[in-house]
């Protein structure tokens, strides 16, 4: 039998209430999550080094050096290179502002470090984290930063 505007509507509100429920769940249950690795995260921070956490350490400063002096491609190539992995852009715009190199709060920041990214694509390229979420990382071990490939052959050779 065909459902009438009134039932699918009904309907439809019903599966979007347990959606709802279930979306609370798995939030308190991330939260959760979250709070235990925080309570790790203090610990690791009272045995490790300054500056051996980088994007956990509270100064960024001390984790990235004065990004504030370079341009942003080098800056954003930096801390990818710091911190090893793949980041959104989100996080590249967070670390900036807080290093002192972008205005914090800047309405075209994420628009500016995206046409960074996408103007530099020997230096940058995009990546999928597990989700399927987009992230950078650098094209190549260096990330074209000046001076490097200098040290790195000394090093090599």
């Amino acid at each position: 039998m065909a459902q009438g505007p009134l039932e699918k509507a009904i309907g439809r509100r019903q599966d979007l209430l347990r959606k709802n429920a279930d979306l609370r769940a798995e939030i308190e249950k991330n939260n959760g999550e979250i709070s235990e690795i925080d309570v790790a995260l203090a610990i690791m921070r009272n045995y490790a080094p300054l500056g051996q956490l980088p994007g956990l350490d509270e100064d960024v400063r001390s984790v990235y050096g004065n990004l504030a002096s370079m341009t942003v491609p080098d800056g954003i190539a930096t801390i990818l290179r710091k911190r090893g992995e793949p980041l959104p852009v989100r996080e590249l715009v967070d670390l900036l502002e807080r290093t002192g190199k972008m205005t914090l709060g800047g309405k075209n920041n994420s628009i500016n470090v995206i046409q960074v990214l996408n103007r530099f694509p020997k230096r940058f390229k995009k990546a999928e984290d597990r989700r399927g979420k987009t992230t950078w990382t650098l094209a190549q071990a260096n990330g074209h930063l000046p001076g490097l490939e200098l040290i790195e052959e000394k090093l090599s050779g």
